[in-house]
């Protein structure tokens, strides 16, 4: 680098979470407590990049209703447009899957944004917080904007979409959907193994997004009763997670069809932490009552992602095209 030239700019969003919880002396609680600019100063960043830091509010739970997450992306959104090189966002870990997928979505890759939290609290032997933070920067100055938004966590790097929190509290907490590529952090050298496949994103974001749209899960023998008492003016869409492959017991398909059958958008896709939704493959045309009947099969994601994706697609007042496509050879 010529010492003329200027250094990268990073925004650094604080959206709260375990990486910056410290112990309140009195009550002895995890409470929120390092922002943005404590993280910061931990790391060994500040003399390669130029950093700005922006603190969400500290809350453990920052996203009380939907349009929360509306007002945190168009807020990144307008710091993306007044000219950075990247973005690293900490976020709690619980939430972190489904907001990482929700910007990859609505926010056009101009630029790479990367999540990143910790699974142990500031005070905690083997706090992860620096380490992680110090990855994403890594990370987003060292990948193409064509990547989209990815998460690392744990020394490794994942697509938003695929990702999911596999473990409540062990380091290596985070895993990929699917099979789905990742890479590797090795002391401060990156490695990604994949190119990412171009796809379509949505890449707006809605006036508003709804407010009631569940996720029902499946088990053996459900009779899927609350379905019979829905408030339909309030419920605006529906996720269903089948049983592994996407199987439903036969009251319940009965009750999801006739929900479909009158309008209610309604998605189906799979319980499992891995795998498409294929009962289909081996099964053909075990889904086409369903698919008669109005629902949607989601294939690639999981049930809380096809949640954000339908909320987005009902926002928008689209349809909900399944997620995916583009990842199967030869498909057109």
């Amino acid at each position: 680098m010529t010492a003329d030239k200027q250094k990268p700019t990073i925004l650094l969003i604080a959206a709260g979470g375990t990486i910056g919880l410290v112990r309140n002396p009195q009550t002895g609680k995890s409470v929120p407590g390092w922002t943005g600019a404590d993280l910061l100063v931990q790391t060994a960043v500040a003399t390669t990049v130029d950093v700005r830091i922006r603190d969400w509010p500290e809350t453990l739970e920052p996203y009380s209703s939907p349009n929360d997450l509306l007002a945190f992306a168009r807020s990144l959104q307008q710091e993306v447009n007044n000219g950075v090189d990247g973005v690293v966002v900490t976020h709690g870990t619980d939430t972190l899957e489904e907001v990482a997928y929700f910007i990859d979505e609505v926010i056009p890759p101009a630029v790479p944004i990367v999540f990143t939290g910790a699974m142990r609290p500031t005070w905690v032997a083997g706090y992860d917080g620096i380490r992680n933070l110090e990855n994403a920067f890594r990370v987003v100055l060292g990948v193409a904007e064509d990547y989209g938004t990815l998460v690392t966590l744990g020394d490794t790097v994942f697509e938003a979409w695929s990702v999911y929190k596999q473990n409540t509290g062990a380091l290596d907490a985070f895993a990929a959907r699917y099979g789905a590529p990742f890479g590797r952090i090795l002391g401060d050298q990156v490695t990604l193994t994949w190119r990412p496949v171009p796809r379509t994103r949505l890449g707006r974001l809605p006036e508003t997004l709804p407010t009631s749209v569940p996720i029902l899960t499946m088990g053996i023998a459900d009779d899927a009763i609350p379905l019979a008492h829905l408030p339909e003016p309030t419920v605006q869409g529906l996720v269903v997670a089948g049983m592994a492959a996407g199987s439903i017991p036969p009251i319940a398909r009965e009750r999801i069809m006739t929900l479909a059958e009158t309008g209610l958008p309604v998605v189906l896709c799979s319980g499992a932490a891995n795998g498409r939704t294929a009962e289909e493959y081996y099964y053909p045309g075990a889904y086409d009552d369903l698919r008669a009947a109005g629902v949607q099969i989601e294939d690639w994601l999981a049930p809380r992602k096809a949640r954000i994706r339908l909320m987005l697609s009902l926002g928008l007042q689209e349809p909900y095209v399944p997620f995916g496509k583009e990842f199967i050879v030869g498909n057109q």
